[in-house]
């Protein structure tokens, strides 16, 4: 396969994933996604001109609660939107009354999202969106008054700002690639590592609504991208900027970000072939450059004294007693939520897959990291680089959940979309598959576009259960539309599928298994520092 024709492909691939993602984003409900109701209130209220309160000090607006019980999200006579008050999907727990038995507001009677105060008097939930910094949602609002959504409906608003976010998570299928080619995979096996967010559908699930986790993923994509250059090749000031450059772009979405902050340091310590002298030089200038950028977390540290303030703060009930907390229980409820929110649990954590599933998933996904590790070759030092954040970001999920729980008596926090923004890393997985040539290749490629029509599937199924496992006539009215879009959206997923599968067969015959399991790096012997091994 050419250069010319490994980036058409690339770029193919890339819109076939952003057409299966609209089409996600096109069937889940309205606010249903975590947080989303907030996440839309910030927007609107900058576009309102309301700005970007002190963390605490902004409430979510009547009107969205209005577009609440519009939509079904929550029950009749709520006026907030935490679980107490939210209607289930099918597959998850019955708290609450089925969204699939609310009655709907037909979409022409639908209310706009406009105007958004800071703090309405008739207001009763706190947005504690005014944690993370403003970037997304000052996007999001510049969306808004670009095409001038301000009195439309509450639908097609949502919907045009799930569409922006997805513009932003661009990056991954691209990040994963070139993260497969650096660490020293094929063309033709880079590609395959393009289709790894398919195996996932919880990614589908989460870019599909009006999150900043969207920004985070995006730019976190192009950080493992410029990692995985730096760590094979010789430092240059261009890698140095390179790395800086994104992660302090990266540090403007969410502040689990800062946990790149280890790579980067390990990506320029262990560069091979230069002084130690040149090293830390290096990464001291590249982590300067990215907290220079991103200096939010740094004005926090000014303002508030902490890298990131709380929101708001959960009630603690009257008869709970930190000395009566089970790490036992605490532990088994986050490793399950974890787990299940991982892949699943599409909604507000919600319609999780059968546990048999998730295992499995779990199991698959472990043993194909355990394996490409073990694959790697040279590659190796740099992949376990790039998957560091992982490590990183379970143990202070699991930290930061465990004084939660002591405090609140909440297992709250521990989701696995956090670990979103790291996803590229995972196009390392085919440095395992090659062994197995083509056969390999098929196999895996087949996996995640099955996968990813199970979890569309399924949350089709949770959120319009009829008699014919989809209620395509409620599945209309939800959305907005008529049912002939319906038909002509799943037409689309469904052609978008089948190319995936006849490219993942032509691409097999390309994908010969190696005769040596080694990474293509920038070696001295091959022309260090002179580009030619480059992708």
């Amino acid at each position: 396969m050419s250069r010319k024709s490994f980036i058409r492909a690339s770029a193919g691939l890339t819109f076939l994933i952003i057409v299966l993602q609209s089409v996600w984003a096109m069937s889940m409900p309205a606010f249903r996604g975590p947080d989303e109701p907030h996440h839309v209130n910030s927007i609107m209220r900058i576009v309102s001109g309301d700005g970007w309160p002190e963390p605490g000090d902004a409430m979510v607006d009547p009107v969205i609660v209005q577009a609440g019980h519009e939509s079904g999200i929550i029950t009749p006579g709520a006026t907030h939107f935490t679980s107490t008050y939210r209607t289930r999907l099918l597959h998850s727990r019955p708290i609450n009354p089925y969204f699939a038995d609310m009655v709907i507001t037909p979409h022409d009677s639908r209310s706009p999202l406009y105007p958004v105060s800071k703090a309405d008097p008739a207001a009763h939930e706190v947005d504690q969106m005014t944690q993370h910094p403003p970037l997304y949602y000052a996007g999001g609002a510049a969306i808004v008054q670009a095409f001038d959504l301000q009195d439309a409906p509450w639908d097609r608003l949502i919907q045009a700002l799930r569409l922006y976010g997805i513009a932003l998570t661009i990056p991954l299928v691209p990040a994963t690639i070139y993260t497969a080619r650096r660490l020293g995979a094929s063309r033709h096996w880079s590609l395959l590592a393009g289709l790894v967010p398919l195996a996932i559908p919880q990614v589908f699930g989460i870019t599909a609504v009006v999150t900043n986790d969207t920004l985070a993923i995006g730019t976190g994509a192009l950080v493992v991208a410029a990692l995985a250059k730096a760590g094979t090749e010789r430092i240059t000031w261009k890698t140095v900027l390179l790395v800086g450059g994104a992660l302090g772009l990266a540090l403007w979405s969410k502040g689990l970000l800062l946990a790149f902050g280890l790579p980067l340091v390990l990506v320029f310590l262990f560069a091979r072939h230069d002084t130690w002298k040149r090293r830390l030089t290096a990464a001291l200038a590249s982590g300067t450059i990215a907290l220079t950028i991103g200096f939010w977390w740094v004005l926090n540290l000014v303002r508030y004294g902490v890298v990131q303030p709380a929101g708001y703060s959960r009630p603690v009930p009257e008869s709970w007693d930190p000395a009566n907390a089970s790490f036992t229980h605490y532990f088994s409820t986050a490793f399950r939520t974890f787990t299940t929110s991982f892949f699943s649990s599409f909604g507000w954590l919600e319609a999780d897959f059968p546990s048999a599933v998730t295992w499995g998933l779990l199991i698959l996904f472990a043993a194909a990291i355990v394996w490409s590790v073990i694959q790697a070759g040279r590659a190796r030092t740099t992949y376990l680089i790039l998957l560091s954040p992982f490590v990183g970001l379970i143990v202070l999920l699991y930290a930061q959940g465990w004084f939660n729980y002591l405090s609140t008596s909440v297992v709250a926090g521990v989701q696995g979309r956090y670990l979103y923004p790291c996803l590229a890393a995972f196009g390392g997985i085919v440095l395992g598959l090659r062994r197995w040539g083509p056969r390999g290749y098929r196999a895996f490629g087949l996996f995640a576009i099955a996968t990813g029509m199970f979890g569309f599937v399924w949350l089709l199924r949770s959120c319009y259960p009829g008699p014919a496992v989809i209620d395509f006539a409620r599945y209309a009215d939800v959305v907005g539309v008529p049912v002939s879009a319906i038909i002509v959206m799943l037409a689309a997923y469904l052609l978008a599928t089948i190319t995936l599968v006849s490219l993942v067969v032509r691409w097999s015959r390309g994908a010969a298994m190696p005769s040596e399991y080694q990474a293509t790096l920038v070696e001295e012997d091959a022309g260090a520092g002179d580009g030619r091994n480059e992708p």
